[in-house]
């Protein structure tokens, strides 16, 4: 017999199963579409830069306002289905653009395209944290939403050999099936959802949200913001390496053609080393082992400058790509599960159900360490006199190997000491869950 906190699995790849196209329009379009639109549009890497940035901040609004409305309702699948219709209607667009397409095109697809990703990853993922109070099972919880997710992302990547014949491009053609492929399968998931999981019922008698609630989630929760800290150091570092990934890649190792290949031995590292985490963490507390996960990303990016340019660099690029994927993918399940944690501790100190309200932030912050993170990656390099064009000069590149290597790990050291010093552990969840318990 399970135990009976246990979810069922069934219901937890219903659940996950629309993050599969979601996460095509993302993860792999921030590593993937800058570099397509240099190449295929009007639009100029300082231009991508801006409308990052401008969407990182246009995030700064709907973000938390989202949250709030999905907190203050009580309701998690109406906001769900009005993303999902949002993202139908302009996922064609972002990725079928005319070659004369410049700055405002894309600055406003991606726009609507976030904003539809953001009803979406918010409610969705405060329906996660609702679904289990346990301290391991939310890591249960969360990986088959992760794995299915990185699995879209595999997905993305294997799309120019599925679409072009065994090509390895993301040329207009293929980012065009890709958008087909969203467009029909999102709603679809999205229907499957809604009727076969229900909304998750409150577990205690607690305030309704209120506009203020949006500030006093921060301001009353102290290890929401020791998290929020530890997540924006990482956060940059990751926004900065997915940024410059392809670009690096392409324009100084010479591997244009071979993206996918580096791309999906590090997507499905990614995936196939989240169940060994969560193993891991069965025996080690969720925030030691991010720890652990940051250094090794640390030095495995320490090895890229060794990588000479040429047909020579394929290999090692892509074991040191792979092994980077398998350190991030603890990420993936671990921050989730952690402020599924802080939720437990905001109810059982405010008396407030603020779930969505945490993930809004989360959100965020994670989107404005991609656009944060990924300008001032994509700006470094101009100081050096990179400008995405042309032949390289070696100052070029010394500019290159600066954002693409030391700033993350420059970053993620910090990030290190205050992971492996985070407030919530496993004794002091089980704690809290006993008296939450008994309060019911």
């Amino acid at each position: 017999m399970p135990p009976p906190h246990r979810v069922p699995t069934t219901t937890l790849i219903i659940f996950g199963v629309l993050n599969l196209p979601l996460s095509m329009l993302m993860s792999p379009t921030a590593a993937i579409l800058p570099n397509f639109y240099l190449e295929y549009s009007a639009v100029t890497l300082s231009g991508l830069a801006t409308a990052t940035l401008v969407a990182r901040l246009f995030d700064g609004m709907t973000d938390p306002l989202i949250g709030f409305l999905s907190d203050r309702t009580g309701r998690r699948k109406p906001w769900i289905i009005a993303g999902a219709a949002l993202i139908a209607a302009s996922a064609w667009s972002l990725y079928n653009p005319a070659t004369s397409s410049g700055l405002g095109y894309f600055m406003a697809c991606y726009l609507v395209v976030t904003l539809g990703w953001t009803l979406i990853e918010i409610p969705h993922s405060a329906m996660a944290a609702e679904l289990s109070a346990d301290y391991q099972e939310r890591s249960r919880v969360v990986l088959w939403r992760q794995l299915l997710g990185f699995f879209g992302g595999l997905l993305f990547m294997a799309a120019p050999l599925i679409l072009a014949g065994g090509g390895t491009a993301f040329t207009p053609g293929v980012m065009r099936g890709i958008a087909i492929f969203i467009v029909l399968s999102l709603p679809l998931g999205v229907g499957l959802m809604c009727w076969r999981v229900p909304e998750p019922r409150r577990r205690q008698r607690t305030r309704q949200a209120r506009p203020g609630d949006l500030w006093l989630a921060i301001t009353q929760t102290p290890p929401f913001r020791y998290f929020l800290l530890t997540q924006i150091l990482f956060g940059l570092a990751t926004g900065a390496v997915s940024s410059l990934f392809v670009i690096y890649a392409s324009r100084y190792l010479g591997l244009g053609e071979k993206i996918p290949h580096l791309a999906m031995p590090m997507t499905l590292a990614m995936a196939l080393g989240m169940p060994v985490w969560l193993q891991v963490m069965k025996r080690v507390d969720k925030h030691r082992a991010w720890a652990v996960a940051g250094l090794g990303m640390i030095a495995t990016l320490c090895l890229v400058p060794f990588i000479a340019p040429g047909r020579g660099a394929l290999q090692p690029m892509v074991a040191i790509m792979t092994s980077f994927g398998f350190f991030l993918g603890l990420s993936s399940i671990a921050l989730p599960s952690l402020l599924a944690d802080i939720v437990d501790y905001d109810v059982w100190r405010n008396r407030k159900e603020r779930a969505a309200i945490f993930f809004a932030f989360q959100a965020l912050v994670t989107k404005l360490n991609q656009g944060v993170g990924g300008a001032i990656a994509l700006f470094l390099p101009t100081l050096f006199g990179f400008s995405g064009k042309g032949e390289p000069s070696a100052s070029a590149i010394l500019g290159l190997k600066i954002a693409f290597v030391a700033w993350p790990v420059f970053l993620l050291a910090p990030m290190v000491v205050l992971a492996w010093r985070y407030p919530l552990d496993r004794r002091r969840h089980g704690i809290l869950a006993r008296r939450l318990a008994g309060r019911a």
